[in-house]
C-alpha cells in the first residue's frame, strides 16, 4: 500500500501493523481466504433519526447486529436506528472504518466484546484491496488519540 495519511499516523503513535493485499473486495463474504489471516471486523454505521447521533459499531465479519438489544443500551427505539449514510463522514468516500476517522466527530464508538482480547483485528483503511491488522489494545490507542472513547456493545 503506498504510505498515506492513515498509515502516518499509525507509524506516527507507533502502532504496529500489517498490511494484507488481495482482490477488491466489495461484500465481507468475499473474503473468506482473509479469515484465516486475521479476525475481520464489520463496521457498521448507524443513525438514530430520533436523537439525531451516529454510531459506529464494530463486529466480527461473521455477527449480525441486533438492532434491539442495541436500541435497548442506547436508550431509543429499534424503529429510530437505521443504517446511516456513510457520506454525513466527510472523510470517509463511501467506507466507514476507525482507521480512517477524523477526530472529535459527533460519533459514538461501540465494539462487540469479542474484539476486546484480539491481537489480530484486520479493518479496511480507505481502499477495497487491502486489509490492515491492528490488536485491539492499538485500536484503543488509536481511537484516544482521535478523541473516542470505546464503549462495550451489549
Amino acid at each position: 500500500m503506498e504510505n498515506n495519511i492513515y498509515l502516518d499516523r499509525l507509524e506516527e503513535l507507533h502502532i504496529p501493523y500489517k498490511t494484507i493485499k488481495h482482490q477488491a473486495v466489495f461484500h465481507m463474504a468475499d473474503l473468506p481466504e482473509i479469515q484465516n489471516q486475521c479476525t475481520l471486523v464489520k463496521n457498521l454505521f448507524v443513525f438514530d433519526k430520533n436523537n439525531e447521533k451516529y454510531y459506529l459499531i464494530l463486529q466480527t465479519a461473521t455477527d449480525k447486529l441486533d438492532f434491539k438489544k442495541l436500541a435497548q443500551q442506547l436508550h431509543t427505539s429499534r424503529s429510530s436506528l437505521k443504517f446511516g449514510d456513510p457520506k454525513v463522514l466527510e472523510t470517509v468516500s463511501g467506507m466507514v472504518s476507525p482507521l480512517i476517522l477524523e477526530a472529535d466527530l459527533p460519533l459514538r464508538i461501540l465494539a462487540d466484546p469479542k474484539l476486546m482480547n484480539a491481537t489480530d483485528l484486520g479493518f479496511h483503511a480507505g481502499t477495497n484491496t487491502e486489509t490492515i491488522v491492528i490488536s485491539y489494545h492499538c485500536l484503543l490507542n488509536l481511537m484516544n488519540s482521535l478523541n473516542y472513547m470505546i464503549e462495550v456493545l451489549e
